[in-house]
């Protein structure tokens, strides 16, 4: 009977659950039942995640990455280059984060002015004007309501980072979640598990950050990818990892000693915005010298990271840019047929009604186009 990898729960019944080799918050999609049980995947694995699926929520909303198991991804606060702050919905759409309120004093009458993404809270935010200006009559304010779309016309600033105490402890569960499905005893696994097991934030990590070659053979160059790779090398007498996740946050994992069985590698890699299963090489001899080499923190980050990650933005930024055109062109095409009377989801405008409504839905694509052409410039 199997147990559990990280205790001593035997693999069985209400015990027995599915296990993502890449989380599915970030678009994994492939399960192991051999693995770790619902306790310690309830607890230790899901704390672990959550942690690894913030530090890549800006790439998976900007992305539209679909999540293994449904659902939408959580907003993301953001800030742009004049310091405007703001949250990335799900669907691409940047909103406000909070809300502003001026209030002036015209002696006969008092005008508020509030900027809000939340229509809800402005019945709250009028209620609590009225208890600070006595004067105001909330009861009888008149309320003018203006919802306006516009685009944004500076650059956003985020922070990039990953790994760490429970992000890097998730991204050494992918490698021996993929190791699971082997005959592979997880004894030998024994750095990793022993990371995992330690619960100081300060543990040993048997991994590194790892620029020092470009393991993938095949490397996707128009699209984004996660990749996790292990291997086992009885010559040296180890187990190896690689990981690699939207195309630029590689490490590479000492999963373990004392290796003499026979030699093998298996990788598993999928497109997560697609949710299609890639075919990936990954080739370790490419690694050069002593791991212990390889494990000491360079001092400053790695060209190939900088180089990686900007290329990673760029495909990013490319796939929500296509998003967000066809939100443009879907909302155009949508008020166009509302002002005519027709239904939106009317696929064939009638004859009569087709130059107005091509009149209307390039009246609706002006802010978008305008905001293109000056993005451009």
């Amino acid at each position: 009977m199997k147990t559990c990898w990280l205790c001593p729960n035997r693999l069985e019944g209400d015990n027995l659950t599915g296990e993502h080799v890449i989380p599915s918050a970030i678009g994994g999609r492939k399960e192991v039942f051999s693995f770790i049980c619902r306790y310690c995947n309830g607890t230790r694995g899901a704390a672990w995640e959550a942690e690894l699926a913030k530090q890549f929520l800006w790439f998976s909303s900007a992305a539209g990455v679909k999540r293994g198991r449904g659902g939408k991804h959580p907003d993301f606060k953001v800030q742009t280059a004049s310091g405007e702050k703001l949250k990335l919905h799900n669907d691409s759409v940047l909103a406000l984060d909070g809300h502003d309120v001026s209030v002036e004093n015209l002696g006969d009458r008092i005008y508020a002015r509030i900027r809000t993404s939340d229509a809800k809270t402005i019945k709250n935010l009028l209620k609590k004007i009225a208890s600070e200006n006595p004067e105001f009559d909330f009861e009888n304010a008149k309320i003018t309501k203006d919802s306006i779309d516009s685009y944004l016309d500076e650059p956003l600033t985020i922070s990039v980072h990953y790994g760490g105490p429970a992000g890097g402890r998730s991204m050494v569960k992918s490698s021996l979640a993929l190791i699971s499905e082997l005959h592979v005893d997880k004894t030998v696994c024994g750095r990793a598990l022993a990371y995992l097991l330690d619960p100081l934030p300060e543990a040993p990590q048997p991994y590194c950050f790892f620029f020092g070659a470009d393991l993938i053979i095949n490397r996707p160059e128009d699209h984004l990818f996660h990749c996790v790779s292990v291997i086992g090398q009885p010559e040296e007498g180890r187990i190896l990892g690689y990981v690699e996740f939207f195309n630029f946050a590689r490490i590479l994992i000492h999963i373990g000693d004392g290796y003499s069985g026979d030699a093998f590698q298996v990788t598993y890699a999928i497109d997560p915005v697609k949710g299609k299963e890639l075919e990936l090489s990954v080739d370790f001899g490419l690694i050069k010298g002593s791991l212990e080499v390889l494990f000491q923190r360079p001092s400053k980050p790695p060209q190939m990271y900088i180089d990686s990650l900007e290329y990673a933005i760029s495909i990013v930024n490319s796939l929500n840019d296509d998003r967000v055109r066809h939100m443009a062109i879907s909302k155009a095409s949508r008020e166009a047929l509302r002002e005519l009377g027709l239904s939106s989801s009317t696929e064939e405008v009638p004859l009569a009604l087709k130059d107005e409504w091509i009149r209307l839905f390039l009246k609706g694509l002006v802010p978008y186009i305008e905001a293109k052409f000056k993005k451009d410039r």
